[in-house]
Parts: C-alpha cells; sequence; structure tokens
C-alpha cells in the first residue's frame, strides 16, 4: 500500500478522495485544519508519508498557502516529493515556490486517475530509492569513521545524512554531537583519563 499525504480544506472530498485512491491501492491521509507547518512536518514523519498533495488555497483552515507550505516541508525533509493540486494553478505559479511539473489541476480527480496514480507511485518509489540510498551512504561514512579514515567533508557529510535519516525514522537516534571529530577526541581523553585513574588505584593496592 503507497501512503500518500494530502493537505486541503475542502474536507468535504476528502472521504471521496480516500476511496477513488484505495481502490489503485493508494491510502490517502490528511491533517486536521488548523495544523502549523511544523506539525505537519511532524505529522508526515509519524504516519511514513512518502508523498504529498498540497491544495494552494489552505486558508483560512490553516495559517499558510500551499507553496508557502511545500517550501518549507522541502527545507525539513528535501527528499519528499510534494505536489501542488490546485484550482488555481496560476496563482501558484506566480509564487515562484514550486516548480511547474509539480503543480497539477484539481480537475485530474474529476477525469479518469489511472495516469496520475502512475505518477503518484513513481514519486513514492523515488523517494523511498532516495532512502535507501542515503541510507547506504550514511552506513559507508560512519564505518570510515570507525575506523579513522574519514575527511573532514566526509565528516560534515557524515553529520547531514545522520539528521535527514533520523528525521525519516531510518537510523537510530543518537546526540549528534557523537559524531563530530571534536567529541570523539573529548570522549577518548576521557577513557584516557578513566585508565590512567583505575591504573593508579590498582598502585595503590598492591602498595598495600
Amino acid at each position: 500500500m503507497y501512503v500518500i499525504g494530502f493537505v486541503d480544506n475542502i474536507f468535504d472530498l476528502l472521504p471521496d478522495y480516500q476511496t477513488r485512491l484505495e481502490r489503485y491501492g493508494i491510502k490517502l491521509l490528511f491533517p486536521e485544519a488548523g495544523k502549523s507547518k511544523h506539525e505537519i512536518v511532524q505529522w508526515i514523519l509519524s504516519n511514513n508519508i512518502r508523498c504529498l498533495l498540497v491544495d494552494y488555497k489552505l486558508r483560512s483552515d490553516f495559517d499558510f498557502v500551499g507553496t508557502d507550505l511545500v517550501a518549507y516541508i522541502n527545507s525539513e525533509l528535501p527528499d519528499l516529493p510534494c505536489m501542488i493540486l490546485t484550482a488555481y494553478t496560476p496563482e501558484s505559479l506566480n509564487e515562484k515556490l514550486v516548480i511547474k511539473n509539480m503543480i497539477e489541476s484539481r480537475e485530474t480527480f474529476e477525469k479518469s486517475l489511472d495516469s496520475f496514480v502512475e505518477e503518484l507511485k513513481q514519486a513514492v518509489d523515488v523517494f523511498s530509492m532516495r532512502l535507501e540510498l542515503r541510507e547506504t551512504e550514511y552506513r559507508v561514512l560512519l564505518a570510515a569513521k570507525q575506523n579513522g579514515r574519514i575527511t573532514a567533508q566526509q565528516e560534515e557529510r557524515l553529520g547531514y545524512i545522520y539528521r535527514l535519516l533520523r528525521s525519516y525514522g531510518e537510523v537510530d537516534d543518537i546526540p549528534i554531537e557523537l559524531l563530530k571529530p571534536e567529541m570523539e577526541s573529548k570522549i577518548d581523553l576521557l577513557i584516557n583519563k578513566l585508565d590512567d585513574f583505575l591504573e593508579n588505584m590498582s598502585s595503590k593496592k598492591e602498595g598495600k
């Protein structure tokens, strides 16, 4: 089942959309009205949404328009495919926040859904593949770090990918500071001090 989100304020149409897309193996979810942009991001992550449809005219049920929301989500979850689905295509284009190819007319739901559904499923497949590739890169960089063979540029890349994968729940939640070289040096120093302390304690006991 493909999980897709839809941020819309025409709530009476959403059950019909859900029913129609379910026939194609798509589970359509939508958030409650009034959620902030940050709350919508958390809703996306908690529901494992892999593609997002957004209406342009979201006011007054939300404090932003659709293009503004998509721009925000792209900054927080850069790999997540987001598509504007609207009856106000010219207005959406004029905002210059979403590329034309990712703006779809709402009339799509009044016609055959076959081609649109394929587009949605392909977007989800691309998202899943990108996550898989990022996780593979993360494992390679983490191994390089553990072997002491990581460059400064790779170290920075490791932190970025870790934060991204952690957002999607793809890696264990560990403090990002533990991936930084200065923290590694501090940990080594503490371990050395602890070893010295234990050695001194052992020497005192033997002296007795």
